[in-house]
């Protein structure tokens, strides 16, 4: 969603001023291709959210929530939710929505091919060039990025770090976090009625058959 992307935009700026960030997503998709929920929890100091809200401010926003908010679009108002939850210095920014479908021209992409499901998000992906010189290396070197995707079916192709059937994790680390290509392709689960064994099919056409016949 544009509020997502706009959200790590201004986070990429930040951290490359000065201090450090983790970024964990939590992303659940249902089998006809849509987001069943997804959450994105931001974990930095009150330095870099400073930042944050600076840039919101030179926008004509009074507050960060409202500049994310205000790029969320009409149709996801009440499906969206954004909070954030300070320890001492460190805050949380929590950004949850549900039943998201996304659309065309978005970072991220869920769409169905030859009988399987493929998730690509982009939101990550930067389009500039790595910083080259030392210091620079180092501040993004404190910027980490977990993903964890459940998708509806097994999971048979991802570039993920870590894949456990129908689930997949991505942890990177510094400039990797920040070319980030999140990609998994898994299977679409059959119909309910189709999800059954063969065997108990199998067992409860034996019992009509035989009820029908102590009947007679």
């Amino acid at each position: 969603m544009k509020s997502k992307i706009l959200l790590s935009s201004l986070l990429v700026i930040a951290i490359v001023l000065s201090g450090c960030a983790t970024i964990t997503v939590d992303t659940k998709v249902r089998k006809d291709g849509s987001i069943e929920r997804t959450r994105m929890v931001v974990n930095t100091s009150s330095l870099v959210y400073g930042f944050l809200v600076e840039s919101a401010k030179k926008k004509g926003y009074s507050s960060l929530r409202e500049s994310f908010m205000a790029s969320v679009g009409e149709d996801m108002k009440d499906k969206v939710s954004y909070n954030e939850v300070w320890h001492g210095d460190q805050v949380s920014i929590i950004i949850e929505a549900v039943d998201y479908v996304p659309k065309e021209g978005e970072k991220l992409t869920i769409k169905k091919e030859n009988g399987y499901l493929i998730y690509q998000d982009l939101t990550f992906l930067s389009d500039k060039a790595a910083p080259s010189d030392e210091f620079s290396k180092a501040i993004m070197g404190t910027f980490s990025l977990h993903y964890y995707l459940e998708m509806p079916g097994k999971i048979v192709d991802s570039n993920a770090n870590v894949v456990k059937e129908n689930k997949a994790e991505w942890h990177l680390v510094g400039t990797d976090a920040f070319n980030a290509k999140i990609y998994a392709k898994s299977e679409i689960p059959a119909l309910p009625g189709f999800e059954l064994p063969l065997a108990l099919l199998a067992v409860i056409l034996v019992l009509i058959v035989s009820g029908k016949q102590w009947r007679k």
